[in-house]
């Protein structure tokens, strides 16, 4: 899913469910299955999901097999929600920078708002895809992307449309990264921290200090949130330039963000 090609079957709701599952003890992979696709309800299908979301949650390091036995690979935290996974999953991304559902990720982010000139059913993308990254992309991992991308906080799904905004996923990493709330810091600074997580929404070259469209927006929804506080102030030198919106307080340019708003 995550190395390679994507696959409609293997989504976060099943990984999750699948991990709360084995969290009460090893387990063997037929008696998992059984559990996750009883063969009741299967006996009219030949279709078969276990395999592509539980190597989905092997990837990530959530499970691990040993003798045919499967165990929770992290901390019982992790998945004490799916917002806790799902932060689990954030932090762990940029292992895959070269698989492709990181590829195709930044790719969309780097289309800026031109995303929103694009097919509005997602999976008709594939042939864009394959052209900014370089891999085969078809309609069937753009399907599957969209429910990953979407529980990632990465964007908001309409229909079968994707519009890039990374609020959730940004508070996510700012909590990875470890900023003090209430501590007022240099954008500079803020972007330092968090960039080691944040390589599939970023510009790789960031000597220009421009953030991506989709990572504006995310950032000004947690400004009006008031989850950060972005300002500018003239005397300073480090200035960032987000994506321009003339109709947000925070139009283009900002030099310092406060966690907390405070």
């Amino acid at each position: 899913m995550f190395r390679e090609k994507m696959v409609t079957s293997a989504i976060p709701e099943r990984v999750y469910v699948l991990c709360k599952i084995v969290e009460k003890g090893p387990i063997s992979g037929s008696e998992l299955r059984e559990k996750m696709e009883p063969a009741e309800l299967n006996a009219n299908t030949s279709t078969v999901y276990f395999p592509d979301y539980r190597a989905a949650a092997e990837e990530l390091g959530l499970i691990i097999t040993s003798d045919n036995m499967i165990s929770l690979a992290v901390d019982p935290s992790v998945i004490e929600s799916r917002q806790t996974m799902r932060k689990y999953v954030n932090g762990v991304l940029r292992k895959f920078s070269d698989g492709l559902f990181y590829q195709v990720t930044h790719a969309y982010y780097m289309l800026g708002a031109d995303a929103l000139k694009t097919e509005k059913n997602l999976s008709n993308l594939g042939p864009l895809m394959s052209e900014l990254t370089g891999q085969k992309v078809d309609a069937m991992d753009m399907r599957a992307w969209r429910f990953w991308v979407s529980y990632l906080g990465l964007g908001y799904l309409q229909e079968m449309f994707m519009i890039p905004n990374a609020d959730v996923f940004l508070q996510d990493v700012i909590e990875l990264a470890g900023l003090e709330k209430g501590k007022k810091y240099s954008f500079g600074e803020f972007i330092n921290r968090i960039s080691p997580y944040c390589g599939i929404i970023m510009d790789e070259n960031l000597k220009n200090r421009r953030l991506s469209y989709g990572m504006s927006n995310g950032l000004r929804t947690l400004h009006d949130a008031g989850i950060l506080k972005m300002e500018h102030f003239l005397d300073q030198k480090d200035i960032w330039t987000l994506y321009p919106l003339s109709v947000h307080p925070i139009r283009d340019t900002v030099t310092n963000i406060t966690i907390g708003g405070k």
